[in-house]
Formats: C-alpha cells, sequence, structure tokens
C-alpha cells in the first residue's frame, strides 16, 4: 500500500500527511479489528467461564446433594451396623447355643453309631445263627422230605394193597352173597339134588362112568339125597344090571375136598337095594333129572 501511496505521489495523488493517516487508520483499524476479535473472544471466554461457573454450581450442589445422601447412608449404615452387631451378638449366642447342641448329638451319634454297630454285630451273628438254623432245617426237612417220600411210597403200595384187599373183599362178599344165597337155595331138597348132580357132572367121576358107558352101553341113574342135616346127593349108576357105582356129590362149598367121591361099587347087584330109575345119562355123559 505504501508503494502505491508513492506511486500515486509520483503520479500526482494525495500529499504525503493524507498518506500517513490513511495509513495509521489502517493501522488502527487493523488494531480495532484485533480488539474487536479479542473482545469477541473474552467474551466468548466470559461466557465460557459463567457457563462453566454455573455448571461448576451445579456440580457443586450435585455434589453438596450426594454428600447429604452419603451422610444420610452413612447414618443408615452405622444404625444398620449398630443392628447388625446386635444381631451378630445374638447370632454369635445362637450359634454357641448350636455348637453346644451339635456336641451333644455328636455324642448322641456316638452312642447311636456304637449301638448300630453293635447290632450290626448281633444282627450278624442272628443272621449266620439264622443260616445255621436254617441249614439245619433244611437238612431236616429233605430228611422229613425222604421220610415223607418212603411213606408216600409206603402209603401208595399200602393204597394198592388195601386196594386188592377191598377187591378180595368184595370177591369174598359176593362169594359169601353167592354161598349164602346157594345154602338157601340148597335148603330145598330138589335144588340140592340138583346142584349135587352139577358138582358131578363137572368132575372126574363123570369121566370115570363116560368110560364103563362106552364100554357097558348107557346106564340106569338113580338119584337121591343121602343122609344128615346138609345131606349129600348120591348118584347110583348101574350097567346091564350088573355092574354098578354109587358117588356121593355134596353141594356144600364148607365141606373140605373132595366134595365128589366113589362111595361103592361092584360087579353083583344081589344084596344090593336098588332104587328105580329117576335120572338120566345125556350128551357128554352128564346126567340130568328124569326119564
Amino acid at each position: 500500500m505504501v508503494e502505491e501511496e508513492g506511486r500515486r505521489e509520483d503520479n500526482g495523488g494525495p500529499p504525503p500527511e493524507i498518506v500517513e493517516l490513511r495509513t495509521r487508520i489502517g493501522i488502527k483499524d487493523n488494531r480495532i479489528r484485533e480488539l474487536l476479535e479479542e473482545v469477541t473472544a473474552s467474551r466468548l471466554a466470559a461466557d465460557e467461564a459463567r457457563a462453566a461457573r454455573e455448571a461448576g454450581d451445579g456440580h457443586v450442589e450435585a455434589i453438596e446433594r450426594d454428600r447429604d445422601r452419603l451422610r444420610e447412608r452413612v447414618r443408615e449404615l452405622e444404625t444398620e451396623s449398630r443392628g447388625r452387631w446386635r444381631r451378630r451378638e445374638g447370632s454369635e449366642r445362637r450359634i454357641s447355643r448350636l455348637e453346644r447342641e451339635i456336641e451333644r448329638k455328636d455324642g448322641e451319634i456316638a452312642r447311636r453309631d456304637h449301638l448300630l454297630k453293635r447290632s450290626a454285630e448281633d444282627l450278624e451273628e442272628a443272621n449266620r445263627a439264622a443260616r445255621e438254623e436254617s441249614s439245619r432245617k433244611d437238612d431236616a426237612l429233605r430228611m422229613a422230605r425222604g421220610r415223607v417220600e418212603g411213606l408216600e411210597r409206603d402209603l401208595e403200595g399200602r393204597e394198592a394193597e388195601i386196594s386188592s384187599l377191598q377187591t378180595q373183599l368184595e370177591e369174598v362178599r359176593a362169594a359169601l352173597d353167592s354161598e349164602r344165597e346157594f345154602r338157601e337155595g340148597l335148603a330145598d331138597p330138589e335144588n340140592r339134588l340138583r346142584a349135587g348132580i352139577e358138582l358131578f357132572n363137572d368132575s372126574e367121576g363123570r369121566d370115570s362112568t363116560n368110560a364103563l358107558s362106552r364100554t357097558l352101553g348107557r346106564p340106569e341113574v338113580h338119584v337121591g339125597l343121602g343122609e344128615g342135616e346138609e345131606p349129600p346127593t348120591i348118584i347110583s349108576f348101574t350097567w346091564q344090571n350088573v355092574t354098578w357105582q354109587t358117588y356121593a356129590a355134596n353141594p356144600n362149598p364148607a365141606v373140605r375136598p373132595p366134595r365128589v367121591y366113589l362111595k361103592s361099587s361092584g360087579e353083583d347087584l344081589s344084596g344090593v337095594d336098588r332104587e328105580p330109575p329117576n335120572a338120566r345119562v345125556v350128551a357128554g355123559g352128564r346126567v340130568a333129572l328124569g326119564l
């Protein structure tokens, strides 16, 4: 700018005083601008300081409020601490009582453990004795089962024997009933005659008479009853009015054998009381009543 003013002066511009004045004015203007900038900066700094102070005042108030709250909390904690201390004393007393109770319980547990140990030993001894007793009982049971099986086999044999005896008894009863009926039938003379004839027909005497009949021909036959309470049946055979045989057949089952036997025989009829024939010999050499 000075160079420009110099050029203007050389070219007939304003005088140097004006130029200097203008220069000074320009310097002042610059200074004023600088001052304005400084004032603006100062105002900004003041505003910031005021804002910071206001913020600091608010922070202080917040800190004071926090302090008051902390003091109140401290008082509460002190009160709570005193309560805790009292509770701690009570807890310590309770703990002491509990420790004594635990010691007492430990003693009881030790006694119970001792009793349980003794009970376990007694139980083991009882189990051992029970096993031995069970073993003895098992042996006795096996022996008893063996005896029972033997008795059962014996019982089965006895039952079979009893069954056989019952069968025999029934047979004997049936035979006795039949014999009783037979004896009752033998009370009738005609039935007794017929029973004696049947007994003879099933005996060896019939074979003997048949042998003679094959040689001498058909014989004459007389059948009658002998003497006594239970007389035998008397069967007389005569061949050609010469040879004769007389058989006795006792139908009573109680008579000891022989129940059929040859009573008499001969080759001469002189002196022999002959009865007229009342029976005959039929097929097979069997004797039958009636002519």
